[in-house]
């Protein structure tokens, strides 16, 4: 049933649109996950396979060629299942057939093997090193995804078919396991696995029917995964797992910081003094797995893949407005931020404060297709930390939680930070120093200002009326410059008038405090 289900949701596609204009319906919301009709596993391959085409005529050439490809290479390079200790749950022995998906208790193909240690280096034989990663590897798959069990932790299948294109992957790229690449992988795994499909269970099939079931074939998972996870890695690789490059992302990372939000880059490097490094590297190399969830990343990557293929066809590349959209989360917890000493900082850069609770409960099935589950794109109120400094006209962008416990957590908008991002991609330095400015404001909720002496400060778009206001609507570190021409040697007088960074800080900490013993 389910199998029928996604081969006539795909024929519906397929029949009302070209395959390469998916991405672009994508990036406009016209085909996302509460569509009608939407298979990810389908816009995913569109782009990492350059399918083109409608129903009947669909151009799978460069699908066939990758599972070909992946059958040399599977045949060279043997995952050594038969080295793991006798009682491991995948030790396998030499002479049968490991492959649980395809074999039927046939004998092991035997093929040539790549060497490339001499025999007689004892520090590092080939042996050693393939047992090593393998058991890394085992270990790492063994606790991949927790929140959704049933995909790895409770499904050995799974894991036997994930460990395998990682150990080929990690022979064909000199022998260089990176840490936590399992995870990007993971994800592609569970989108094709999901909407995979039997051949078998359809007969006298025709031809528009044909084409979907080879295309979506459970028989290929692996072979689809492999190369999807080779074509969405190498990019990151080359620019996030190379120390050097690394480096210079984080600096082109601070220098639109800067341009974008002036008083967060200082924030974070002056005042806080915590460097990019120390919390960018998993935001870019996990591609924000970690920090925003399971369930947001699937969304969050439909948009990286799609705007990618809209920006250069031939080449998958998913780091295009992470950068942008690093900022504008950013901008989300600025208020937070600006409150926090350095620890606080730090723990919620490296824990970043989403509510994923209400997905949490989902049938996995609704990560991938639409079930009628409610959107979190309705309109709601923005509300600065425990309703401090509420603005009213900020935008949909997130959500916090009404009720006491829940003031902490933010929903995110995946398709308006998407959009925002890719606005901010097409800007010029000048039009991010002034316009990109402003779509920060509206994720914070705070507008920067600067007076004449150089001092930065970061007030409210829109102060809510209490008590505690007046108080702070009095200091200067909240209200605008007098534009009064004259000079006041007073030197009382002149700090009165300073917008001070650190007054900022300090008032930001004493309202939040006092809210908190009103509410008590």
């Amino acid at each position: 049933m389910k199998e029928s289900n996604t081969v006539e949701r795909i024929r519906h596609i397929l029949q009302k649109c070209r395959a390469e204009k998916l991405p672009e319906l994508a990036l406009s919301g016209s085909y996302s996950r509460q569509s009608a009709y939407f298979s990810r596993s389908l816009l995913w391959k569109t782009v990492a396979f350059q399918i083109t085409g409608q129903l009947e005529d669909l151009n799978l050439r460069m699908l066939r060629e990758c599972r070909k490809d992946y059958e040399t290479l599977k045949s060279e390079l043997m995952v050594p299942w038969h080295e793991l200790a006798k009682d491991h749950e995948f030790y396998c022995d030499l002479n049968v057939e490991c492959d649980l998906s395809d074999s039927f208790g046939k004998k092991l193909k035997i093929s040539r093997m790549r060497i490339e240690h001499h025999p007689l280096s004892t520090p590092k034989t080939p042996k050693m090193t393939d047992i090593q990663t393998l058991e890394s590897l085992i270990a790492d798959v063994d606790r991949l995804f927790p929140q959704f069990p049933e995909y790895f932790i409770e499904n050995k299948e799974n894991k036997r078919q994930l460990i395998e294109v990682l150990y080929i992957w990690w022979k064909l790229n000199g022998d260089q396991y990176l840490q936590g690449l399992h995870e990007i992988a993971g994800i592609i795994f569970v989108v094709l696995k999901t909407e995979s499909i039997s051949k078998t269970t359809f007969q006298n099939a025709d031809r528009g029917t044909s084409l979907i079931l080879e295309l979506m074939d459970s028989k290929y998972i692996r072979h689809d995964l492999f190369s999807m996870f080779h074509t969405m890695t190498e990019s990151l690789i080359d620019l996030y797992y190379d120390e050097t490059s690394l480096l210079q992302e984080s600096i082109k990372f601070d220098l639109k910081l800067r341009l974008v939000d002036k008083y967060q880059y200082h924030l974070l490097k002056n005042k806080l003094r915590i460097e990019s490094s120390i919390w960018l590297i998993r935001y870019l190399r996990l591609l924000l797995i970690r920090e925003i969830g399971l369930e947001y990343s699937f969304d969050l990557w439909d948009k990286l893949v799609a705007f990618s293929y809209t920006q250069h066809p031939e080449k998958l590349d998913l780091s295009l407005l992470l950068p942008y959209i690093i900022i504008l989360l950013l901008s989300l917890i600025k208020p937070r931020l600006i409150i926090s000493d350095y620890g606080e900082a730090l723990y919620l850069l490296l824990h970043y404060p989403i509510d994923d609770r209400n997905k949490s409960h989902l049938p996995s099935s609704a990560i991938l297709v639409n079930e009628d589950v409610g959107s979190p794109t309705e309109e709601s109120t923005f509300t600065y930390i425990q309703e401090n400094h509420q603005s009213k006209n900020s935008g949909s962008y997130a959500f916090v939680g009404s009720n006491n416990n829940d003031h902490e957590l933010l929903q995110l908008d995946i398709s308006q930070i998407t959009k925002d991002a890719i606005t901010l991609y097409r800007m010029s330095d000048q039009d991010l120093s002034i316009l990109g400015a402003r779509i920060i404001e509206l994720y914070s909720g705070l507008s920067n200002e600067e007076n004449k002496e150089g001092v930065l400060s970061a007030n409210p778009i829109k102060i809510q009326s209490y008590p505690l206001g007046d108080m702070l609507k009095r200091s200067t570190s909240w209200t605008k410059k007098s534009s009064s021409s004259g000079k006041n040697t007073n030197n009382t007088s002149h700090c009165n008038q300073r917008r001070d960074f650190d007054r900022t800080r300090l008032e930001l900490r004493l309202r939040n405090k006092v809210s908190q013993a009103l509410k008590k």
